[in-house]
């Protein structure tokens, strides 16, 4: 049988694909919305690989800095760094679309960022700075939320 060609256009009938769409059974709904918990858990964990990779950066190549230090923080970046690229693909196979993805490290990396500087450098923010991350949060609470169910054509639209 696998020797032999398949009749007329590889044996697909069109019955077996019906326009209807299928309901997705519950256990596989659970199953979806696991999937995207651990694909914005990814992400966050991406985001905030990311911001210990720019404060190790910052920790290798300050001037004040004894080279043990240096050698560790370029260490310590290059681990956080695939780490960070580790997490986000990771996230990018879990989520829903890339932009999903790449917002929700975006908005994580500026937290984790925000807090390091904060922690080990006591670096403080503007109001307008918060005022973006809040712009960003708002937008992830948009691409995050569930989609209404598309609406069924009119009768006489359909064909």
């Amino acid at each position: 049988m696998a020797g032999r060609p398949l009749p007329g256009g590889g044996g697909v009938c069109a019955a077996a694909y019906p326009n209807t769409s299928a309901g997705f059974p519950p256990h596989l709904q659970a199953g979806a919305m696991r999937r995207r918990f651990w694909g914005v858990f990814n992400c966050l964990c991406a985001g905030a690989f990311g911001a210990l990779a720019a404060a190790s950066a910052k920790l290798a190549f300050c001037r004040e800095v004894n080279v043990g230090f240096c050698v560790l923080g370029i260490i310590m970046m290059a681990t956080t760094n695939s780490l960070m690229w580790t997490f986000f693909s990771r996230g990018l196979s879990l989520s829903m679309s890339s932009a999903i993805a790449s917002v929700t490290v975006t908005f994580s990396n500026i937290l984790n960022s925000a807090f390091l500087g904060f922690v080990l450098y006591g670096e403080c923010q503007e109001v307008l700075w918060w005022g973006g991350v809040f712009l960003i949060l708002c937008g992830l609470t948009l691409i995050h939320r569930e989609l209404p169910p598309p609406r069924k054509p009119l009768p006489h639209k359909q064909r």
